[in-house]
């Protein structure tokens, strides 16, 4: 389905309305980091961003190469978003230990 999807890409890809929702979604995710992440600084926010979107868009096309069950597609979406998850949780975590320390010094 993807491969497909990727060759009528040139025709749909660069529409008006395409441009719109692909801006529409990026906003929607800055806002979700901004949420998630408010106390980071914005420089390790959009690096968290920008790897995120990646692995989602690198795994996603590697696993929709092949057919899958709806069990597989469940089990592998839920190990993505348990390490999504441990990752921005490392990323808070990490701003308290380095408040903690600076706080003490």
């Amino acid at each position: 389905m993807r491969v497909a999807l990727d060759d009528a890409a040139p025709l749909y890809r660069d529409a008006p309305e395409a441009l719109e929702k692909i801006t529409e979604g990026e906003y929607v995710f800055r806002e979700f980091m901004l949420k998630v992440l408010p106390h980071i600084t914005e420089e390790t926010r959009v690096l968290a961003g920008n790897l995120i979107m990646t692995t989602l868009s690198s795994a996603g096309k590697r696993f929709s190469e092949s057919p899958r069950t709806t069990v597989e597609i469940e089990a592998y979406a839920e190990a993505m978003s348990d390490m999504f998850c441990a990752y921005l949780k490392s990323l808070t975590s990490e701003l308290s230990v380095s408040t903690s320390r600076t706080f003490r010094s």
